[in-house]
């Protein structure tokens, strides 16, 4: 599977130029993107360039999210290397414009990259959640993971939840 990505209602794709102004906008609401505000179109140029030079490096990173009927851009997900307590692992994250919040975009696109991630040979995918955010623990549980433990990210706890695909 490779990209783009597409689903029944979405378009997921590399990062391509003039996205970062979209994402801006996307991100701007501090709901989104809590632990980084104000998300200033720096910070949008920033991400987006971030994720094509990860492309480059390792073959995967944080992917745009549109909407296939009108094409807007309403997020990222993707595949991101980390370590985390000293083990390789690759977070599967996700981040939406609150205006496509509760339509399962989130779940939607989740699912399309982890299906993506089974094709890149990759054999377990795990994500960062912070506890009290229910809205992507709902997705995750969605998606088949589970909480492995909790562990520190960025200087606060998050639940380190973890998925096994199918081989």
């Amino acid at each position: 599977m490779t990209l783009p990505l597409e689903t029944a209602r979405l378009l997921v794709r590399a990062f391509g130029d003039g996205d970062e102004r979209e994402l801006a906008r996307a991100f701007a609401d501090p709901e989104v993107i809590w632990w980084d505000q104000p998300f200033s179109p720096e910070k949008a140029l920033a991400l987006v360039s971030r994720a094509r030079a990860d492309y480059v490096r390792s073959g995967m990173g944080l992917y745009a999210v549109s909407l296939r009927d009108g094409g807007r851009l309403i997020g990222d997900c993707g595949l991101v290397p980390r370590v985390i307590d000293g083990q390789d692992l690759v977070e599967i994250g996700w981040h939406l414009e609150r205006e496509a919040w509760g339509y399962g975009y989130a779940t939607e696109a989740a699912r399309a990259v982890a299906a993506h991630a089974a094709g890149l040979g990759l054999r377990r995918l795990c994500s960062l959640i912070v506890p009290d955010n229910l809205r992507s623990r709902r997705v995750a549980e969605k998606l088949g993971m589970t909480v492995a433990r909790e562990v520190e990210w960025a200087g606060l706890p998050h639940d380190l939840w973890v998925l096994d695909l199918a081989a």
